[in-house]
């Protein structure tokens, strides 16, 4: 199974990209047969986790468009890295 699609080995999707690619064949695979079987509790806790993996997912996506924007544009004086 590729959850990545069309992607060719070349472009690297974003982590927003693969999280939302990931989180959309866990709703087709686990949530969508489960509609109507989840309590109310369960459904809150499931978007709970959806909402926290997207966040996790910006994180990630912005600390490598930042690692990537270093790589392109190296300054002198990185006082700020360790």
């Amino acid at each position: 199974m590729n959850i990545l699609g069309n992607n060719s080995l070349s472009e690297q999707p974003s982590s927003n990209e693969v999280m939302a690619m990931a989180l959309g064949e866990i709703h087709d695979i686990l949530l969508e047969p489960m509609q109507g079987k989840l309590t109310e509790e369960q459904d809150a806790v499931l978007a709970l986790i959806g909402a926290t993996f997207k966040i996790i997912a910006e994180k990630a996506t912005a600390l490598e468009n930042m690692e990537q924007d270093e790589l392109n544009n190296p300054k002198k004086d990185n006082f700020y890295r360790n």
